[in-house]
């Protein structure tokens, strides 16, 4: 039975912002491996929505978390959109979900949960997208090791359009802060990656590095979708998703480090730069 016309009939939905700022989250726990987790979690979006510099749509899907997580998002954070599953789907199968539900030429930010941003980290990733043509997506994370993969259609684009340089372009504090950020002995990084090289192509008087980086990017919702499967994974390989973005278009990095990877613990050097940051 129904009486009466549902008021809403004909109304108008909330209408996306044209720039979407989205994070998988998940704390299953506060033990072992999770156990400082959380405080990781909350730098991540807060120093992503404090130095954004753009309107945009917040989303934060979270995969199951605790309730420590779930309060704090829910009733501190409030994104403009949160999804909350009591099950984790996985972290591509969420994104995958994200991407599918924007309008498709919507510029979405892309971040796991553990990434630390920069004042004005948007903004310059934006300029390439817009740029250069036919980019699939755009990161201010860049990372030696990540020209190793997902660049072959960049590269031949760039052989016919751009300049090219190779060299030893990326900081080498740079570098030691990724290999600590997973675990990794820095000088057992640089020394595995001495004979690796930065490439850069420039078009049209811009410059960017001619990679990019599945834990933060930007790109088209639409585009993104393209590449973005449902893989009944927790986690999963990201190599299959960076190698279908470089089928699709062009995958860029900024020349500045604008985002950086944190990892699971806050180490005084991190530290240090967070109290810089203010916030």
């Amino acid at each position: 039975m129904r009486v009466g016309m549902n008021p809403n009939r004909t109304s108008q939905a909330d209408k996306y912002l044209p720039v979407a700022l989205a994070v998988v989250t998940y704390l299953p726990n506060m033990q072992g491996y999770h156990a400082k987790r959380l405080e990781i979690i909350k730098l991540c979006l807060e120093s992503m929505r404090k130095f954004a510099g753009v309107e945009h749509t917040f989303i934060v899907w979270d995969s199951g978390s605790c309730n420590e997580l779930v309060d704090w998002l829910e009733y501190e954070f409030k994104p403009d959109i949160f999804i909350k599953s009591n099950i984790n789907i996985g972290k591509n199968s969420s994104r995958s979900s994200i991407v599918r539900m924007l309008p498709p030429e919507t510029i979405v930010a892309c971040s796991d949960d553990d990434i630390l941003y920069y004042p004005d980290w948007l903004r310059p990733q934006i300029e390439l997208l817009e740029h250069f043509p036919n980019v699939a997506a755009v990161t201010g994370y860049p990372v030696r090791t990540s020209f190793r993969w997902g660049n072959e259609k960049t590269m031949k684009w760039a052989k016919k359009n751009a300049g090219i340089e190779r060299g030893k372009f990326l900081p080498e504090e740079w570098e030691r802060d990724f290999a600590v950020s997973i675990g990794r002995d820095p000088d057992a990084h640089m020394s595995a990656t001495e004979t690796e090289l930065d490439t850069v192509i420039t078009y049209n008087g811009k410059s960017a590095y001619a990679t990019s980086h599945h834990c933060q990017f930007i790109g088209r919702a639409g585009t993104v979708a393209k590449a973005s499967l449902f893989d009944g994974m927790a986690m999963g390989d990201e190599k299959p998703f960076d190698i279908a973005m470089d089928n699709i278009g062009l995958r860029l990095a900024t020349t500045q480090r604008l985002a950086r990877h944190m990892g699971n613990v806050i180490d005084d050097r991190l530290r240090e730069e967070i109290t810089r940051l203010k916030i």
